[in-house]
């Protein structure tokens, strides 16, 4: 992957700084979007995707810091996961509309909770991306508030009060559509 990438950048020395972005934040993404979806191959098309942009448009972001470049990987990551996750949902509906009928049965306890995780994960989403960040970050990749303080470039504070809204957001939401805290 790393070739392709390269081959699109002309510079010799921007190739080298691209190689060092590549080298610090592959594996940082990989956890990322393994954590979204749950599958390694399509972490790892995640992560293609994202230094592919990056590498399409390195003359407009060669000027960026590397702070600034890791906070743009981890969105347009994050923004690939996604689509790769809906695309995957959308697939998975399909192949149940054609299964037989036998496949309804008992809704046990484990199918209402992934029910509710599907539900909070597309509610998280469905935030403002200053708050869908953190909670990301947060719970989806184990990082702690000065992790993600340092990766989203805020001070813990700042990371706290967003964590404290968004879960507030998020509960609303949760009671808005009958799910309540347990």
């Amino acid at each position: 992957m790393l070739f392709i990438c390269m081959a699109m950048i002309d510079d010799p020395q921007d190739k080298q700084t691209f190689e060092q972005i590549y080298l610090e934040n592959r594996d940082f993404l990989f956890n990322y979007s393994y954590r979204i979806l749950r599958d390694e191959s399509s972490a790892e098309d995640a992560v293609h995707d994202a230094f592919l942009s990056l590498a399409r448009y390195y003359d407009r972001y060669k000027q960026l810091s590397r702070e600034q470049i890791r906070k743009l990987l981890t969105i347009t990551a994050r923004n690939a996961a996604f689509k790769i996750y809906n695309h995957r949902k959308r697939e998975n509906v399909t192949e149940e509309i054609y299964k037989d009928d036998e496949i309804i049965q008992d809704i046990s306890v484990d199918t209402e909770k992934k029910d509710i995780k599907r539900i909070l994960f597309e509610m998280v989403k469905s935030l403002d991306s200053k708050y869908s960040d953190v909670i990301m970050l947060k719970y989806y990749c184990d990082l702690s508030v000065n992790e993600i303080a340092a990766a989203l470039d805020l001070t813990p504070e700042n990371v706290k009060v967003r964590l404290h809204r968004a879960r507030a957001l998020l509960k609303t939401k949760l009671e808005g559509v009958g799910i309540n805290e347990g």
